[in-house]
């Protein structure tokens, strides 16, 4: 059966392709389409609820989740009701379908392609992301990070595929293994994820589509129109548009537990000037070339996203702050862990849900991590400020400003010096890749390469560029400190971390500010 609707989605997607079927399709109400819609439906089945769904939770699991309206599954399926052509989130208020009527689904794209349309109660666009935990295939990680980032608006899954060094075909395959949907549909429901929430603004339509990331507005109302079965003015509830706002502001949720004290109190520390300020629970981020800033602040047990009104789309810059703030990563699973463990239980239990706050820019915190090697967050800072307003004028410096200078003239040891101009220098040439898609393996044997970086460097990249949770970087001073070991010990007793190491090292972190706070009073 399976096969089957594979075989019929495949025809529809290539219908789409084909622009004599899509102008004879809109001259005949989409019926083609729409029956091929229901014969997908009226199949009993869904391309994504077969069992070699890798990220779809096993049925007896999804049932127990809706029946119980359980939380914690929100964002790792959805549930699809058969006899109404609803799909909707695991907590959603209405009525339960019988379980002969439930289809689960491992993303909303997936719903959506068989041709489920979405509850406008529960709003399936509004669930949480999900965990790359889940996932397990670290291609499928790298080309969300991407697609997250808006890298499907505008190449084509051919560019993606060579960006991970697959086929396309291949790329296509592992994505309907993992999350049931194919890169190109989950690429289509990010689109109008972010349009859906842009209807809630005073943004007119056309900009709706353009920050949204469609190439056209026809390309915006064909895509709305499909996912929803109504136009776009349709959604917005008769909202007008009378006065176009400065900002866009936009809700990120956020999967609990988080500590929102510890992620803003470590972006504090290490805030530079003229470029971050971090007030409480408000961070504010420069963007070059003023641009203007994006805005960041708690709100309740989320987070309100203030972005500038630019030329360029929003998916990157929010894929920006869903990085730094670590949203991806699955907290209760963490907690679960790490709390079980002798040294972290009291750490974890007296402060659940820290996190590992990722990296704005790449080429950025690799700069810093070199300027913080074997000294304080506030000398490694200091130095940071310094190189900004010698080589950047008010901006963090980029490759080719740095790659020809002698940065021990800031203040820094000769041979940290050199390392800098030479990372900007692989970087300028095309050695180094930062991207949210590159080969974690292949980055770290090119930074080993560069004479100045070492292992703590080098692994410390891994835990904020890479977003590695099992990053764990083993001759780190604090770590010896409060172990008592040594390097190679402490390697052996983080195994029973794994595979949530970095978020271990933050609660030895949190464990040393405890202590140092302590000390003090």
């Amino acid at each position: 059966m399976s096969v089957e609707i594979r075989t019929i989605e495949s025809a529809r997607c290539d219908f789409y392709q084909c622009p004599i079927l899509r102008s004879f399709s809109a001259v005949f109400g989409y019926s083609l389409i729409m029956q091929q819609k229901k014969t997908v439906i009226s199949a009993g089945a869904s391309v994504a609820s077969a069992d070699h769904v890798a990220a779809l939770p096993s049925a007896a699991v999804c049932m127990r989740a809706r029946l119980n309206r359980d939380s914690r599954f929100d964002g790792r399926f959805y549930l699809a009701t058969l006899t109404t052509g609803v799909f909707c989130r695991p907590i959603c208020p209405s009525r339960l379908p019988a379980e002969q009527n439930a289809r689960y689904f491992a993303t909303a794209a997936a719903a959506g392609e068989a041709g489920y349309r979405p509850c406008l109660r529960c709003r399936p666009e509004m669930a949480l992301p999900m965990p790359e935990s889940a996932l397990g295939n670290t291609h499928v990680i790298r080309a969300l990070r991407l697609i997250d980032g808006g890298f499907l608006n505008g190449q084509s899954l051919w560019a993606l595929a060579r960006q991970l060094d697959l086929s396309a075909r291949h790329l296509d395959r592992i994505f309907m293994q993992t999350l049931g949907a194919t890169p190109l549909s989950i690429a289509r429901f990010k689109r109008v994820q972010l349009a859906r929430h842009l209807l809630a603004t005073e943004l007119p339509l056309t900009q709706v589509a353009a920050y949204a990331g469609y190439g056209s507005v026809s390309q915006f109302n064909r895509e709305l129109r499909k996912f929803y079965h109504c136009a776009p003015s349709a959604l917005r509830k008769g909202r007008g548009h009378s006065r176009a706002p400065q900002r866009l502001s936009l809700t990120l949720p956020v999967r609990p537990p988080y500590d929102f004290d510890w992620v803003f109190n470590y972006l504090e520390m290490r805030a530079l000037d003229g470029i971050e300020t971090v007030q409480g629970h408000c961070y504010e981020r420069q963007l070059p070339n003023q641009q203007g800033s994006v805005v960041v602040v708690r709100d309740g047990q989320n987070l309100r996203v203030q972005l500038p009104l630019t030329t360029e789309p929003a998916h990157a810059l929010l894929r920006r702050v869903a990085r730094v703030f670590d949203l991806d990563a699955d907290g209760a699973s963490i907690h679960a862990h790490l709390a079980q463990e002798t040294v972290l239980k009291p750490w974890v239990n007296r402060a659940p849900g820290l996190r590992v706050p990722g990296a704005w820019n790449g080429f950025e915190t690799a700069i810093r991590a070199i300027l913080g090697q074997q000294v304080s967050v506030a000398r490694g800072t200091e130095l940071a400020s310094a190189m900004i307003q010698r080589y950047g004028h008010g901006a963090f410096p980029t490759p080719e400003q740095l790659c020809d200078q002698d940065i021990a003239e800031i203040g820094m040891p000769g041979r940290r010096g050199r390392a800098v101009s030479l990372l900007a220098r692989a970087v300028c040439r095309g050695e180094l890749d930062f991207s949210d898609g590159c080969d974690q393996e292949q980055l770290s044997a090119a930074l080993m390469a560069i004479p100045g970086i070492g292992p703590w460097t080098v692994d410390y990249i891994k835990l904020r560029v890479n977003k590695d949770p099992d990053a764990f970087p083993r001759n780190d001073w604090v770590v010896l400190k409060q172990l008592a070991t040594t390097p190679a010990k402490a390697a052996a007793q983080a195994k029973a971390w794994q595979p949530w190491r970095a978020y271990a090292l933050m609660y030895l972190w949190f464990a040393a500010a405890q202590r140092r706070s302590a000390g003090k009073r």
